[in-house]
């Protein structure tokens, strides 16, 4: 009897598991005749604009597109430049005449999570060998950041070797700001491109976003 009452509850945790999953895929899936994929908030990601031919410095209080130049000096680097982008024509260097700080303000969806993303590498120009800086998400008072280095040893101008740096956040205001920063002294820095801020799916009824991680921590 035992056996037999525990195969009929099974059926019962798999019609829950199934209605979730239709749940989520009802939201996540596109309108008919809409273009696939979530609507991104962030903008200039890849650091296409202004565009330039080798490399440009900008200086606090000067713009990139959707970012802003908040503090130091950055390297934009376009064709032509010390080194290719990891996508598109264009990246940045985060330490320009001294190290830098970019910010852009995007709208959210309160109580939704987002996950930031961007290929990160280094300089190779020069040292120190490792890279340092952080991103990070400011709402308000709450902040989320993500501490990242960057080991150059063994690479080129020609083989950047970027890697892919990942923080997740949720969002508690109808606002955030994305703020990537240098903490490397010297002009040689860490080597960005390829920002994008990517909406998490959500489940209807469960009241929970799948992948919630790194609130008001700092995430090494």
């Amino acid at each position: 009897m035992t056996v037999t009452l525990t195969r009929g509850r099974r059926p019962a945790r798999l019609a829950t598991a199934v209605l979730a999953l239709s749940a989520c895929s009802v939201l996540t899936a596109p309108a008919a005749g809409a273009a696939s994929g979530p609507i991104l908030p962030i903008g200039n990601g890849g650091f296409e604009t202004p565009v330039i031919t080798g490399q440009a410095y900008y200086d606090t209080g000067t713009g990139l597109g959707a970012w802003n130049v908040t503090a130091g000096s950055v390297d934009l680097i376009g064709p032509g430049g010390p080194w290719p982008p990891a996508r598109g024509r264009q990246s940045l260097d985060l330490s320009g005449n001294r190290p830098g700080t970019i910010e852009q303000t995007f709208a959210t969806t309160v109580g939704r999570c987002y996950t930031v993303s961007f290929a990160l590498a280094g300089n190779t120009y020069g040292l120190p060998v490792v890279k340092t800086g952080y991103a990070k998400v400011t709402q308000g008072t709450l902040t989320t950041q993500k501490d990242f280095t960057f080991d150059t040893t063994g690479k080129t101008p020609q083989n950047m070797g970027y890697v892919r740096e990942r923080f997740t956040f949720c969002a508690r205001d109808s606002r955030a700001t994305l703020s990537l920063v240098s903490t490397t002294d010297g002009v040689y820095g860490p080597a960005v491109d390829d920002v994008v801020v990517i909406p998490r799916p959500r489940c209807i009824g469960i009241g929970l976003d799948i992948g919630v991680g790194g609130e008001t921590s700092r995430e090494d």
